[in-house]
């Protein structure tokens, strides 16, 4: 399992993949919860300068592992880095994330969603931007309001909705920009982003896309896939999402048949392997699904198990060892779920998503992340405060309800800054 960020996915997928009685090795950063998960195998951390060499080095001949799994989109872009250059892994990385003829697709959301389109599915109206003056004729053909997306990033935080032209040409030099000196003196320094160095000349960093914002309830369906084929799935509408482009704190199991239909012609296409996901709106009124991104990485979802549902995590492991996945131990009661660490402890609607019999785990979830703990990082808060966060509540079908401010929630995630 590889991830660079400090997001949860790595631990509460590792746990999971352990119970179900895998053998779980990690690349990831300094400080990171998963080094919590009891039974974990091996961890390494990432070199800050030579992130790429640290993956390398980790993978050896690729004989060792059965698969590798991917747990945000910078790592899926080393991957596939990795597959062009040591022809030993080719195999490997093949099995993790599908077939090399898809791999460009995977990394370039434009490319990706006309893919889509041609497949025939609803995908609203978009456009790779190459300069602000496309951004002009974007909004001269009447378009309103719209979201810009960068690739390589996922879970909204390289997303920016904007109502108007003015508001997306202010926005537009954050996305298009090259990082400056500054601003990677930051990441390294401040974040303590371990792909900082490696992705700042990564063509991804500056590829925009705009899209048609599309009103209604957000919704994503994650799939386990092998070689084109959904081995399993689990689809999921937000109760409540940080802002109106990011990732949901609250969450409802769903059935959408238009949905999951969409993730298995794009997977048969595609002839993806391994776990990925696909986000959605709902159209009010006709709760139509309109196809808005794919995420080629692990979901932060794919640990939820139900009574009648097993994850998606304990599939992956019964599909590995060849049996079915082991009984859920403690499966969730209600369809409804707030995403621990997202809600905080003791702030859950529905249903909370808390590691049970975990406590260190627990605790290193709930605390802020390593990197915020540092004094750089108070530094630099103390002289720019994070913007606080607001929470966009949704009911079935509907367009969102109000906003309101999550005192203990994470920040919002700012535009990307390329300055």
């Amino acid at each position: 399992m590889v991830t660079s960020t400090g997001s949860s996915t790595a631990a509460r997928l590792a746990l999971a993949l352990v119970q179900q009685g895998c053998r779980v090795d990690v690349l990831c950063p300094v400080g990171h919860p998963v080094q919590q998960v009891p039974g974990l195998g091996r961890c390494w951390h990432f070199a800050m300068f030579d992130a790429l060499g640290s993956l390398r080095a980790v993978l050896g001949s690729g004989h060792g592992y059965r698969r590798v799994l991917p747990c945000d989109d910078a790592v899926v872009a080393q991957l596939i880095a990795l597959h062009e250059q040591v022809p030993v892994l080719r195999s490997l990385i093949e099995q993790s994330i599908g077939p090399a003829s898809s791999h460009t697709t995977l990394l370039q959301r434009h490319r990706l969603l006309t893919t889509a389109q041609s497949l025939g599915l609803d995908v609203p109206e978009h456009r790779q931007l190459d300069s602000a003056q496309d951004l002009l004729f974007w909004f001269r053909e009447g378009h309103g309001r719209s979201v810009l997306k960068r690739d390589l990033s996922f879970d909204g935080a390289g997303d920016c909705v904007v109502d108007d032209l003015s508001e997306a040409e202010r926005v537009w030099p954050s996305f298009s920009r090259p990082l400056s000196g500054a601003a990677l003196l930051r990441r390294l320094v401040v974040e303590r982003d371990p792909l900082a160095w490696w992705s700042r000349r990564h063509p991804g960093r500056t590829r925009v896309l705009v899209q048609r914002f599309v009103e209604g309830q957000p919704a994503s369906t994650l799939i386990l896939c092998e070689q084109g084929q959904v081995l399993a799935w689990l689809s999921l509408a937000a109760v409540e999402t940080l802002g109106p482009a990011g990732p949901a704190t609250v969450v409802r199991r769903i059935g959408h048949p238009g949905m999951e239909a969409a993730a298995r012609q794009l997977c048969a296409h595609l002839q993806l392997t391994g776990l990925h996901s696909l986000d959605f709106r709902l159209e009010p009124g006709t709760d139509r699904a309109w196809l808005i991104d794919c995420n080629p990485c692990c979901p932060s979802s794919a640990h939820l198990a139900w009574a009648d549902q097993p994850s998606l995590a304990a599939v992956l492991a019964a599909h590995l060892r060849g049996h079915a996945p082991l009984a859920v131990r403690q499966p969730l009661g209600s369809d409804q779920v707030s995403l621990f660490p997202r809600v905080p402890l003791g702030q859950a609607r529905g249903q909370h998503d808390v590691p049970s019999g975990q406590p260190a785990l627990v605790q290193a979830l709930a605390d802020k992340p390593w990197p915020q703990r540092q004094w750089t990082y108070r530094l630099q808060a103390w002289r720019g405060p994070p913007r606080p966060a607001s929470v966009v509540r949704y009911e079935d079908g509907q367009a969102p309800g109000p906003v309101v401010d999550a005192v203990d929630a994470p920040p919002t995630a700012a535009p990307p800054d390329g300055g």
